[in-house]
């Protein structure tokens, strides 16, 4: 008995899901209002409303098919992140929402990511720049 409830706590620490974004919490994220603000300065408030409610996301724009990269989910885990896949069509405060983004990455883990992300992050290569 005693060892079934070993292995049950190690399948679950070993296969433990990543934590999925609710249609409710994408509702309540800067991702659903970003398309809705009239000044990219508003930006760095939903920002910080996302950081703080652990619903931090990267947006991306690459067209008609989304384009998903095995090493996604990895990243996403090791980071606390999620992408959010904005299709054709998307806000121009995007940019501005990631850059702030990236700066709390860079301040909460350092520079390790920079070369783990994917690079079609809206914004990225422009931001890598300014380092």
């Amino acid at each position: 008995m005693k060892q079934l409830l070993i292995f049950l706590f190690l399948s679950n620490l070993a296969f433990g899901q990543s934590k999925k974004l609710s249609d409710e919490d994408i509702n309540n994220s800067g991702a659903s209002r970003i398309n809705f603000i009239e000044n990219c300065n508003e930006v760095e408030k939903l920002a910080e409303i996302d950081i703080k409610n652990e619903t931090i996301i990267l947006f991306l724009q690459s067209g008609e098919a989304p384009i998903i990269y095995y090493k996604d989910e990895t990243f996403k885990k090791k980071y606390n992140v999620f992408f959010y896949e904005q299709g054709c069509i998307g806000s121009n405060c995007t940019k501005e929402y990631n850059k702030i983004i990236f700066n709390y990455l860079l301040n909460k883990y350092g520079k390790k990511w920079i070369k783990q992300i994917r690079k079609d992050v809206i914004g990225f290569k422009d931001w890598k720049k300014q380092l």
